[in-house]
């Protein structure tokens, strides 16, 4: 969907942005003060999430997490929503750390990626992420759990709170849902253990300062870190080659189902990749023969012989239906590589030491 579809339906929506507001704090209230009652577990809870609607890159800073905390000597189970999938309340063990064990229309894409790529770590979705937690304790020897975009998901207490904020721009447009990108109001963040801000290699040193100090003016007891994204390499699945950034030379073409389409561009082209078409599809966007019948039209047209796209939408996109559509079109997944700023590894090891049973 366009930007400018989405704010002319947050502009309709925009009258009833302060009810949704009110229900947010209230809710946050009522879990601080004890009225509503978090479930506590017998291990560390790391929850990674953030206050708008999408794209600050959250699977990513999981992933990390996940394996500084294998590296660590924890035993971590990663625990998702499953965004997009058919798992329902769950638990549905995604991967048991050691084969993927059930299919991306059930998980999600995001769980599914992960499970692909992510090796000795438990991976489980379901609407009720207190009960996967649970499991994954019980029946999966974890002994930490990484909450995947849990902030708002208070019913299950957690030691560490990190939220990602983009660093180009923390809040969105600053109103809440529907009339804007925020899931709750701005005053939220107060909660998080620490902020990291995200992409913060697509704006300017002095701009990425000013926004920090605004940041820490408004949350004054709050850490913040940094942490950017660079493309690690280029994997061509089908053919078993693996491409530095500098290899691409032609003009490629770009599709991606992700929340915000311009930062994958924007990432490309740093890269001096030269672009000569591109289609976006929504966020968890699932394809099918239709959708890919058109999107091999669009790039025909383009010219190009090489295909870019994100390993989230790889996940949903089988050989067989490649090989049906455009036999002779080599397919690129980027993969990404995420800096987080040292100072905070420091500050999540130091805290894990002395959460419930760290």
């Amino acid at each position: 969907m366009q930007r400018d579809t989405i704010e002319k339906l947050f502009k309709l929506g925009r009258p009833f942005s302060p009810i949704y507001s009110a229900i947010m704090k209230a809710r946050a209230f009522f879990y601080g003060t004890g009225l509503f009652r978090s479930l506590e577990i017998k291990a560390p809870v790391i929850s990674i999430g953030n206050i708008s609607l999408g794209g600050t890159g959250k699977t990513p800073h999981v992933m990390e997490i996940a394996k500084f905390l294998r590296k660590s000597g924890y035993t971590p189970a990663i625990v998702s929503r499953g965004y997009g999938g058919k798992a329902g309340k769950g638990p549905v063990v995604v991967t048991d750390g050691k084969k993927v064990l059930t299919d991306v229309s059930i998980c999600g894409d995001e769980p599914y990626m992960m499970a692909k790529i992510l090796k000795g770590i438990p991976i489980l979705v379901g609407s009720n992420r207190s009960t996967s937690a649970s499991y994954a304790i019980k029946h999966l020897n974890a002994n930490s759990i990484i909450l995947d975009d849990g902030f708002q998901h208070l019913t299950l207490r957690r030691d560490i709170d990190i939220v990602l904020l983009p660093a180009k721009a923390p809040f969105g447009n600053q109103r809440v849902f529907p009339g804007g990108d925020l899931r709750e109001p701005i005053s939220g963040v107060k909660r998080a253990s620490c902020i990291i801000l995200t992409k913060c290699n697509e704006i300017t040193e002095a701009d990425l300062q000013i926004k920090k100090r605004e940041l820490q003016e408004r949350f004054p007891k709050i850490p913040i870190f940094e942490s950017s994204y660079s493309v690690k390499f280029i994997e061509l699945p089908f053919k078993g080659i693996t491409l530095s950034p500098s290899e691409v030379r032609e003009k490629i073409f770009i599709f991606c189902g992700i929340a915000n389409p311009i930062s994958f561009i924007d990432l490309l082209k740093k890269e001096d990749i030269k672009i000569a078409g591109y289609r976006f599809f929504k966020d968890h966007f699932q394809y099918d023969s239709k959708s890919l019948s058109a999107l091999f039209k669009d790039i025909k047209k383009s010219g190009s012989s090489l295909t870019l796209t994100t390993a989230k939408d790889f996940a949903k996109i089988a050989l067989e239906d490649w090989e049906r559509f455009a036999p002779n079109l080599k397919l690129g997944v980027v993969q990404l590589s995420t800096d987080i700023q040292p100072s905070f590894w420091k500050f999540l090891a130091h805290n894990l030491s002395s959460c419930r049973g760290g």
